[in-house]
């Protein structure tokens, strides 16, 4: 039976081959942050056992072996918390995982378990990348090569999984044949591994590269769900490097690919979208929050989710906050005339804009125009200047405009009657009835926008009882009392009564006083 150590060991690589495959993938789905833990968990815990189970390697060997891995996992954990520019952190995590790597494979080469094979798979699925990079400094793409060499990742699965299996068989160590040609080897190592990164050059001269803008590489976007993470930064790139609403590209054109892959990992660690929004601005970026959420979603997959959840949630909590402001504004309003039951009846609190003033229009009929704009202009049209000169109503055709003494909130009830109802004018400051003409058979006044404006704060009813045709329309105002408990209640209040009648003629019962 192996060692307890090995079969942690051989469980830990087939969880790594499961995670290559699969795992780590839909642990992304869930948390990009879980699944970078934890796949470098599994490598930390994978590297201290595999250094552990080598044979045929003296100590300095399994020291110098775990001491780079081990710095390239610390590089790695350190890496989304350093405040230095991406090539500067990943140097120390790329050349000390690759040093790693290495020394591992050349320490099986020492132990009789594994096979040439497993050994040979190893080192071209480790150096095979490295050459291609050093090939492609200061050229295009090679695209179908590109192609096969990014196939190549998947040699480190089967390397994984045949070490697994190897390691079941007994430990039989390779005799050393003396110590003077591993220097030599592993000195060939990290020269040929430190090339692609040396022929990059130091942060202080990177050669950066810079995307050409393709909005045709919009058309092959796919869904981020199921893509690996260099896809995922090409599309991110892609929608990075393209035009946004405003017709600006999302990021300036002299920011090179690096810097707005550094950007964009920012943006995933805030949490707001007003933050994030404010930090792609800082950066000279023109997109909408939209937009920066829907290139986002490719480097932090799950973001828009995440946002739209929360923009629900506040709308959900604004909606609340209105609706309960509403309600308490209504509730300071009651019927003016509860002894008349009309056939439709109402009774809200009115909104006012600046200026005050309201409509009742029959919204179906926008012959004239706008039928609820009280700032119309003609004589075709009802507005708020001519119903401010000529007492307090103006009416024209299907509309009927009404002035008003507050610029705030005011109590509005609304009668709808079969005929004629008794003339009402104790207690009323003004009284004037108008006529108008419904084409739609929809006599209505507006209610309160989402968002602000002015309307009704509450449901009122369509005032045209007999569909299509004519109405008489009888304005009651006056003004309320101030109230030292409630500052906020409404101060001026309306009745307005409404019934069939063909007369278009102006009747001042009470005029101003």
């Amino acid at each position: 039976m192996p060692p307890r150590d090995v079969v942690w060991l051989r469980r830990l690589l087939y969880t790594d081959v499961a995670g290559d495959l699969l795992l780590w993938e839909l642990l992304d789905e869930v948390s990009d942050v879980a699944e970078y833990a934890a796949s470098w968990a599994v490598w930390a815990a994978t590297v201290v056992l595999l250094v552990r189970a080598l044979g045929g390697v003296s100590a300095r060997f399994r020291i110098v072996a775990l001491g780079l891995g081990l710095t390239g996992v610390l590089g790695a954990a350190l890496r989304p918390f350093a405040e230095v520019p991406l090539l500067t952190a990943s140097l120390l995590v790329v050349m000390a995982t690759l040093g790693c790597k290495a020394m591992i494979l050349a320490g099986q080469g020492r132990d009789g378990r594994f096979s040439a094979v497993t050994i040979a798979i190893g080192w071209t699925a480790l150096l095979v990348p490295q050459v291609h990079t050093l090939l492609q400094v200061g050229r295009d793409d090679f695209g179908g090569l590109s192609l096969a060499v990014h196939a190549l990742d998947g040699l480190i699965v089967v390397w994984a999984a045949r070490t697994a299996h190897e390691l079941a068989a007994p430990r039989q160590d390779v005799p050393t044949r003396g110590t003077g040609r591993r220097p030599r080897l592993l000195a060939a190592a990290v020269v040929l591994l430190g090339l692609p990164i040396a022929a990059v050059g130091a942060e202080g001269d990177a050669r950066l590269t810079y995307t050409a803008a393709d909005e045709g590489c919009r058309d092959r976007l796919r869904p981020a769900a199921g893509l690996g993470p260099e896809e995922r930064r090409r599309s991110f790139l892609c929608l990075a490097r393209g035009s946004t609403f405003a017709a600006d590209t999302m990021f300036p054109e002299d920011v090179a690919d690096q810097r707005i892959l550094t950007y964009g990992s920012q943006a995933c660690a805030v949490t707001g979208d007003r933050e994030r929004q404010e930090l792609h601005e800082r950066t000279g970026g023109t997109a909408d929050a939209i937009e920066l959420a829907a290139a986002l979603e490719y480097l932090c997959p799950g973001i828009v989710a995440r946002q739209n959840a929360e923009a629900r949630r506040r709308q959900a909590e604004l909606d609340r906050q209105e609706a309960a402001w509403k309600a308490g504004a209504n509730a300071r309003c009651a019927d003016p005339w509860p002894g008349a039951r009309a056939r439709r009846q109402g009774t809200a609190a009115y909104m006012l804009s600046e200026g005050g003033g309201y409509a009742v229009f029959d919204e179906g009929d926008d012959s004239a125009g706008d039928p609820g704009n009280i700032y119309g202009d003609g004589d075709d049209v009802a507005d708020i200047f001519d119903a401010g000169e000529d007492g307090f109503i103006d009416a024209v055709g299907g509309t009927a405009v009404i002035a008003t003494s507050e610029e705030n909130a005011m109590c509005l009830t609304v009668k709808a009657f079969d005929r004629a109802p008794p003339l009402r004018l104790t207690g009323w400051k003004q009284v004037v009835e108008v006529g108008l003409a419904s084409r739609s058979g929809r006599l209505v006044v507006p209610v309160y926008p989402q968002g602000g404006g002015s309307g009704a704060a509450g449901p009122l009813p369509d005032l045209a009882v007999a569909g299509p045709g004519h109405y008489r329309l009888r304005v009651h105002a006056r003004t309320l009392p101030w109230d030292e408990d409630d500052p906020d209640a409404p101060r001026e209040e309306h009745l307005l009564v409404v019934y069939p009648g063909r007369s278009t003629d102006k009747v001042v019962h009470r005029p101003r006083g």
